[in-house]
C-alpha cells in the first residue's frame, strides 16, 4: 500500500528517485482500521458462532461442524448465526482501529530505540513485537465485547436436542436470567459482579491477542515480502534496470493471499488459548459448567482436557480456519485500498 501502514509498508521505501513516500495519518489509521474490522466481522460472524458453540458444548450436543450448522439453522434460522452481532461488530471496529494505529506507531518507537532511519524496513522479529504489543492493547477493548458475544452465542444451545418444554426448563436451570441482547448481558454482569465482571477472561484474552496479533501482522508482512521478491525476480528478467517494487505494487490477489494467510496463522497459533477463554466466559450459561463463581485458568484447562484430551483444545478449528481466510483477506483488502485511495487523493 502506498502510504500504507507505516510499518506494514516500507519494503521498497527506497523506491525510485529516493523521494519520501506519502504516509497514512494516525486518524486515517483509526478510520480505515475501523472499516476493515466491520467488513471482516460481517464475513466471519456466522462461522464464529459455530466455532464458539463447538468449543463450549458437550460432544453429545453436536457431532461436528455440519451438525452444529444444521441444528442452528433448524432451531434458530438464519438469525441464529448472527445472534449477538452488535457487540462484536462495534468491538471489531474498535479493535482493528487500535491494532493498525498502535502497530504503526510502535514501529516508530522501535526505530527510535534502535536508531533505525524512518524509511528503513524493520526485521520480521521487530514487526512481530510491534504486532504483539498492539494485540495486548486490543485485548482490553475486545475482552468485554467477546464476553457478551460468547454468552449470547451459547445461551440458546442449552435446549438443543430436547423437547420444547424440557429445553425451556434446561435453559432456566443453566441460566436463571434470559438475555435479550448485549445491553441486558452488560447490565446483569455489572449488577451481579460489579465492573470487574465485564473483564472475566481477560488473562487468556491478553495471551491470545499478544501471540495471535503478533503472528497476524508478522505473517502478513512475510507473505508480502515473499511475493515482492518473486515479482522482482520476474521483473528483473523482463526489464533490466527496472525500478524497485514496493508493497503498493502488489495486486488484489496478492493482498488477498497475504491477508488470508495472516488470519490462518493467527488462529492456528492462538486457538487453544481461545478455547480456554471461551470456556471461562460461558461457564455460567453452560449446563456442564462444574465450577461456580470465576473458574480458574488451570481448572478450566483440566475441564477442557477431560472432554477429549489435546483434541478438545482444537474442537471447532476447522470451521475457524474456513472463515479466517476470507474474513482476514477482506480486512486487509479494505484497509490497503482505502490507504491507497487516500494517498492517491493527496497526490492529485
Amino acid at each position: 500500500m502506498e502510504g500504507e501502514i507505516q510499518g506494514i509498508n516500507e519494503l521498497g521505501a527506497n523506491t525510485t528517485h529516493g523521494a519520501a513516500k506519502p504516509r497514512v495519518k494516525g486518524v486515517e489509521d483509526l478510520a480505515y482500521g475501523s472499516l476493515s474490522g466491520m467488513m471482516g466481522k460481517f464475513v466471519e460472524y456466522p462461522f464464529d458462532t459455530v466455532k464458539v458453540r463447538l468449543q463450549t458444548s458437550e460432544t453429545k450436543v453436536f457431532s461436528g461442524t455440519f451438525d452444529c450448522l444444521a441444528q442452528t439453522w433448524r432451531n434458530e434460522g438464519f438469525r441464529g448465526f448472527y445472534r449477538g452481532l452488535t457487540s462484536p461488530l462495534v468491538g471489531a471496529m474498535a479493535e482493528n482501529a487500535i491494532a493498525f494505529y498502535a502497530y504503526n506507531r510502535l514501529q516508530n518507537v522501535i526505530r527510535s530505540a534502535t536508531g533505525t532511519s524512518a524509511d528503513a524496513e524493520l526485521s520480521l522479529p521487530q514487526l512481530f513485537v510491534s504486532g504483539g504489543l498492539s494485540g495486548a492493547l486490543c485485548a482490553f477493548v475486545i475482552s468485554p465485547v467477546e464476553l457478551v458475544k460468547c454468552k449470547l452465542q451459547v445461551e440458546n444451545v442449552q435446549g438443543y436436542g430436547s423437547s420444547p418444554s424440557s429445553a425451556a426448563e434446561g435453559a432456566k436451570g443453566a441460566n436463571k436470567v434470559r438475555f435479550t441482547g448485549p445491553l441486558s448481558v452488560v447490565s446483569h454482569l455489572v449488577r451481579t459482579q460489579g465492573v470487574a465482571g465485564i473483564y472475566k477472561g481477560i488473562t487468556p484474552t491478553l495471551a491470545r491477542e499478544s501471540l495471535g496479533v503478533g503472528f497476524w501482522f508478522g505473517t502478513y508482512e512475510l507473505v508480502c515480502r515473499q511475493l515482492l521478491l518473486l515479482d522482482r525476480r520476474t521483473q528483473t528478467k523482463d526489464v533490466v534496470g527496472a525500478p524497485k517494487m514496493s508493497k503498493s505494487d502488489l495486486g488484489a490477489g496478492s493482498i488477498v493471499l497475504a491477508g488470508g494467510c495472516a488470519g490462518v496463522a493467527y488462529n492456528i497459533t492462538s486457538y487453544p488459548i481461545d478455547v480456554v477463554k471461551s470456556f471461562i466466559q460461558t461457564a455460567d450459561v453452560r449446563q456442564s459448567a462444574t465450577h461456580s463463581g470465576r473458574p480458574s485458568i488451570l481448572a478450566t484447562i483440566r475441564d477442557v482436557h477431560a472432554r477429549g484430551g489435546i483434541r478438545a483444545f482444537y474442537r471447532g478449528l476447522g470451521i475457524t480456519l474456513v472463515r479466517a481466510f476470507p474474513a482476514n483477506a477482506a480486512m486487509f483488502m479494505t484497509y490497503e485500498y482505502l490507504c491507497r485511495m487516500s494517498v492517491g487523493l493527496r497526490k492529485t
